[in-house]
């Protein structure tokens, strides 16, 4: 006999957090391998560099800031406070 759906909530909500994540994963991980898709987010997080959202960049950090808020506060008189 197969187990359905609503037989499992009751034994699911009894898992710590921890665990629900852990099933979760899992769950994710069967269906894409049942699905046929190679890269599992498993892989993909094997796969990471580290990198994201990050650039090299030979400005200093103060002329990154001061590019990127007057790029976004256009028209408007903005004031910030570095002891804030």
């Amino acid at each position: 006999m197969q187990t359905t759906f609503n037989d499992s909530i009751p034994i699911v909500s009894q898992l710590n957090h921890n665990d629900k994540l852990r099933l979760a994963q899992w769950l994710i991980n069967a269906i894409a391998q049942e699905e046929g898709i190679n890269d599992s987010l498993e892989n993909k997080q094997e796969q990471q560099t580290g990198l994201c959202g990050i650039w090299q960049d030979s400005r200093t950090a103060e002329n990154i800031t001061q590019e990127i808020v007057s790029n976004r506060t256009q028209g408007r008189d903005i004031k910030l406070c570095n002891t804030c």
